[in-house]
Formats: structure tokens, sequence, C-alpha cells
């Protein structure tokens, strides 16, 4: 943890704001068949089933020249981002894209980040995580252990493994999720996971590019 990191807060993005982080940070900090084009981002924004947040930190004056930001404004750096699928139907939120700037990492910022996003979101019964599937046979031991600390980062914050997998362009994940309102959001879960997927593709991509693997 570090000394000065309740001086971050949570900040609701606009879509432009978004945009320049997905350019800046989104593409370099996951795997390319992870990414989807921004265009689709921005079609489910404008239906109002998309949201992003910035997790910001306040930056003191340098101690030796007082310098402030040129406007008198607080000065803050970015340290870390959520991009968030929403489904109103069904009352959940799928964190799309989750990461901490890579200067960062490690110093507690991710996890003080979740909370933030906890309070913000918690008008919502459940948020929804997916986790690349660490028990997978074809991967290699160095991968499985770090998918296996990525689960344990999140159920460390609070979030719950259900039994729920899904395939998404390919890649095998299996389903987390964060409780809010709903005490028991892991029930029902592939309806869910299936809703929030079915807001932002059509059929036929659902049926080339989406299957629930387990319930």
């Amino acid at each position: 943890m570090v000394e000065s990191i309740e001086n971050m807060w949570a900040q609701r993005l606009t879509l432009e704001e978004a945009r320049e982080i997905y350019t800046s940070c989104v593409r370099e900090d996951f795997p390319s068949e992870e990414i989807k084009p921004f265009a689709i981002i921005e079609k489910m924004w404008k239906k109002g089933s998309y949201q992003a947040y910035g997790f910001y930190e306040e930056i003191q004056p340098d101690t030796e020249t007082g310098e402030e930001a040129a406007d008198g404004s607080v000065r803050r750096e970015l340290r870390a981002y959520a991009f968030l699928l929403t489904n109103k139907e069904k009352h959940v939120l799928l964190l799309d894209y989750f990461a901490v700037c890579s200067k960062k990492r490690g110093k507690g910022y991710g996890s003080f980040a979740l909370s933030l996003l906890r309070k913000e979101c918690f008008g919502w019964d459940a948020l929804v995580i997916e986790v690349e599937d660490d028990e997978l046979d074809t991967i290699d031991e160095t991968v499985r252990l770090i998918r296996k600390r990525r689960i344990s980062f999140y159920t460390h914050a609070g979030c719950v493994m259900t039994s729920t997998r899904s395939r998404v362009w390919d890649v095998d994940y299996r389903i987390m999720t964060m409780p809010f309102l709903d005490t028991e959001a892991w029930t029902g879960m592939a309806e869910k996971v299936t809703a929030l997927y079915g807001g932002m593709y059509d059929e036929e991509a659902m049926e080339k590019h989406f299957a629930i693997t387990a319930i």
C-alpha cells in the first residue's frame, strides 16, 4: 500500500475520455484477442449500455518548486480504469476491462480502485467478472500461475467464483461475481452473462463467437 492512496478517487468518464484511455492504455494492457473495436464500445455507450470510470490520484505540488496545475486546479494522474458493459433488464454490470497503470501495479492501487468501484456501482445487483480459465489442460504452468494470481486478487477483493464458464471469441473464461444488492448474485449467472453479450452482439455473432460452456 502506498501512503498517498487515500488521495485517489473514482470519476465517471465521458465517451471521449474513455476513448483516450482506450487508445493509450487498453490496447497496451490487454491481449489483442481480448480487445474489441472502440466502435462497438461507442455504439453500446450511445445506447446507454456501457460506461467507464477512471481512478485518479491527486498529485501534491512539487515540494521544491511549489508547482501546481497552470489553471490552479488539482493536478491528477490516472492510476487505474474500469470499462463496464451494463444490462438494465438483469440489473448487472460486466467488468469488460479493468487495469492498473503499468508503473503502479503491485502497490495496492487495484484493490483500492475496486473498493471505489463497488461504491460507485452499489445500486446495481452485481458486478460480473470474467477471468481466463486457469484449469485448462492446454496451458502451461507459467500461464496457469498468472491466471491463479488474478483469480486470487478478485477473491481477496470480495468476489465469488461461480460454476459458470464461457467462451468469447475463442477465449475461455471462468465467471466470478461481486454481489451488491443481490446477495446471491451467483444464481442464474449463465443467463446474466448471455444477456450482457446479447445486448452487444447480433444473433449471428453470438452464434459464432459466444458460448456458455458450463453452468
